[in-house]
């Protein structure tokens, strides 16, 4: 077991340098190959209810059509998520400069008040929007609805399975995150492991990356690099370290409201990523919220082994 282990430790840290070389921000199938990534994008199950077809599958979405089920409490629609605004952009910033500027003129003073306004560069623009997306999925998750009991929500339909988990961070641990100064900024949010008896190896987390979305819909460095990293940081830590393999759920956010599902799952050997084609969020009304959040509290299965 201690050879094993290592050996897998081994290969996740030479995946995370070799991760952190690869220059596009949507490498090719071959390189995911040189890398000895598994990379499948997954469809719809013709029964949408049914969620992706994973195989082999670890999470699979609530079983409840959870809108129709639990709509919104009148009592709290003034902060229903289907009206909630966007944060503005540069490309806001300068729809309304040119009411009062040239074409030439307007984008540079658009500039100088978005950063005057934000603190920040508009560089930043998608990872805001991916963060917005999330937001948006958590605020459904929170918002008080018709259910058993009073000021339910759909946070209840867990009873505390799920549990945030922020591992204390040791000196040569990965980081959970690349900053904004970095090439490929993203970030880990949200990573919650399953604390139903007997215990599992499942987890689920949000990865936000300052990117904007590739005409291919292939995987992006940034959400390989955060996906990577967290599987290092879970070999090395409790509960997870004597796990024979590791799930990850992961919802993936990107810059021009579009999101995507991935299912990692690492063995010691290799990893394998499936993901689903990219949604957008720009509309919420016709965006899959609803798949989002029943993924977001998601049930865990597979014939694995649990952790006690």
């Amino acid at each position: 077991m201690a050879e094993t282990q290592a050996q897998s430790h081994a290969f996740l840290r030479s995946l995370i340098q070799q991760a952190k070389d690869l220059e596009p921000d949507f490498p090719s199938p071959d390189d995911f190959q040189r890398l000895g990534v598994q990379v499948v994008q997954v469809p719809l199950a013709p029964e949408n209810d049914q969620g992706l077809q994973f195989e082999p599958c670890f999470f699979r979405p609530h079983p409840d059509k959870l809108f129709q089920k639990h709509p919104i409490h009148p009592l709290d629609l003034e902060n229903d998520p289907q009206n909630i605004q966007y944060s503005e952009t540069l490309k806001d910033y300068i729809e309304d400069a040119l009411t009062e500027h040239s074409p030439e003129n307007a984008p540079i003073i658009a500039r100088m008040e978005y950063e005057m306004s934000l603190g920040f560069p508009p560089e930043r623009d998608p990872y805001i929007q991916a963060k917005d997306v999330e937001d948006m999925i958590g605020s459904h998750i929170r918002a008080g609805r018709y259910g058993p009991h009073e000021w339910f929500t759909l946070g209840d339909i867990l009873d505390n399975e799920q549990k945030c988990w922020e591992p204390h961070q040791r000196e040569n641990d990965p980081l959970t995150y690349e900053g904004v100064e970095d090439p490929k900024p993203w970030q880990v949010v949200n990573h919650n492991r399953y604390t139903s008896r007997p215990l599992k190896p499942h987890s689920i987390m949000s990865c936000l990356a300052q990117l904007w979305p590739d005409a291919s819909q292939g995987l992006s460095t940034h959400e390989l690099r955060a996906i990577v990293n967290t599987m290092l940081l879970r070999v090395n830590h409790n509960p997870f370290r004597k796990c024979h393999i590791h799930p990850i759920l992961v919802l993936s956010f990107m810059g021009d409201y579009q999101g995507r599902i991935i299912q990692a799952s690492y063995d010691g050997k290799g990893l394998i990523l499936q993901y689903s084609q990219l949604w957008s969020f720009a509309d919420i009304k016709k965006a899959p919220v609803e798949l989002f959040v029943r993924y977001r509290l998601s049930q865990t299965v597979g014939g694995i082994r649990t952790l006690s």
